[in-house]
């Protein structure tokens, strides 16, 4: 941190979780060597703390973290030393997508964090764009390094919080979607998420996720996948391409379907997914369809 630099010097209500970090961690050892003072010497405090509010919050506690995180941020870039803004921050958004995702797998939970970001999707180098943002797992043993939330809900085979991402054009914006029904595919299951013990067929799981895939897909391309066969890797669904409807890589898309994508791409250009579907002067039956329910 910058000796200039006064976290401490704080205009952010006491009360906000991120500001009485930044004030804590402020506060330097009174002997230290050269070097010693660097992230790795506070990280373990801001993981702590973090980790405790989330493994304990309800939805609204949660919901109240996250509004201080982003008046956290909208109120301290020009207040702090970059480099220690930049650090701080992704320990802070590290330790929420990790918990959020790797820990508690909670669909309430993750459509919260959408709503109360949403409106900064558009740029993903926005901070307060957390689902855009690589996450590592930290302290605790894993198989994953750097990977974004939509890329570790596919791994996981997340199919209740896949939905809720695509729902909100997740993988309408990634610039090569057909990779993700190659994760579900193919990536080892050698992770699973449990929520309240809810124990699931990963495999069911799977089937489920590349339905949704195809919900949002004009074209998957199976091959694709058999490249992947013939390189000697195993699809975890063996029926794979029963999964995939015929309409997705040899027949004639639906044109109920191209309309579905059409619409969606016009609301996502404007930033109005999912919210902007209910306004549209559509049946009932069609907003649901909009969104992905059917």
């Amino acid at each position: 941190m910058s000796d200039s630099a006064d976290p401490t010097a704080s205009n952010c209500v006491k009360t906000n979780v991120f500001c009485d970090l930044v004030e804590r961690i402020g506060r330097r050892p009174l002997y230290q060597f050269p070097g010693q003072w660097g992230y790795q010497s506070y990280e373990p405090r801001i993981y702590r703390t973090l980790a405790k509010l989330l493994r304990n919050a309800d939805l609204d506690q949660f919901e109240a973290l996250i509004s201080d995180y982003i008046g956290f941020v909208q109120d301290a870039r020009q207040r702090l030393d970059v480099h220690f803004y930049l650090e701080f921050t992704e320990i802070c958004i590290n330790t929420i997508l990790y918990w959020v995702f790797a820990r508690r797998g909670n669909p309430n939970f993750v459509k919260k964090l959408m709503e109360k970001t949403s409106d900064f999707l558009q740029d993903k180098t926005n901070n307060l764009a957390l689902i855009w943002r690589p996450f590592t797992p930290v302290y605790s043993p894993s198989p994953l390094s750097g990977v974004t939330p939509l890329h570790y809900v596919a791994q996981t085979r997340q199919h209740n919080i896949l939905k809720i991402l695509l729902q909100y054009g997740l993988l309408e914006r990634e610039i090569t979607p057909n990779y993700i029904v190659l994760t579900v595919l193919f990536y080892p299951p050698r992770v699973r998420i449990l929520d309240d013990l809810d124990f699931t067929d990963i495999i069911e799981d799977a089937r489920a996720c590349v339905a949704l895939c195809a919900r949002v897909l004009t074209h998957i391309s199976i091959t694709d996948i058999e490249t992947q066969i013939g390189f000697g890797r195993h699809p975890l669904i063996a029926d794979w391409k029963d999964c995939i409807p015929p309409t997705r890589y040899k027949e004639p898309c639906e044109l109920v379907h191209l309309c579905r994508v059409t619409v969606r791409n016009c609301l996502l250009t404007y930033n109005r997914l999912p919210d902007g579907i209910y306004g549209l002067p559509v049946p009932r039956a069609l907003h649901s369809f909009l969104n992905l329910d059917t």
